[in-house]
């Protein structure tokens, strides 16, 4: 009968385990839409700027920027974070 609880025991713990073995396929496909996702740039109006973006609040390690020019369409390079810097901002005629 001990043995019996034993295996019963060890074949519970052998299929919890192998249900943690990664992401579920839905997360994947997820995450492979956001890799290749592309949002679309926003219409600059009648404002002019440039914003240096950094990895963390050290400002440090520049990770891109975004420039715009009246009535244009911006411009990405790199990546945008929540760490920011307006270098230069203004409003056009």
């Amino acid at each position: 009968m001990r043995s019996r609880n034993i295996l019963g025991g060890l074949l519970t713990a052998a299929l919890l385990t192998m249900g943690c073995g990664g992401m579920e396929p839905a997360l994947e496909e997820e995450q492979a839409a956001l890799d290749t996702r592309e949002d679309a740039l926003p219409f600059c109006g009648n404002q002019s700027y440039w914003i240096d973006y950094y990895s963390d609040a050290t400002y440090t390690k520049w990770v891109g920027y975004i420039s715009c020019e009246c009535y244009q369409t911006a411009w990405l390079s790199g990546r945008r974070t929540s760490f920011a810097v307006t270098d230069f901002s203004s409003t056009c005629g």
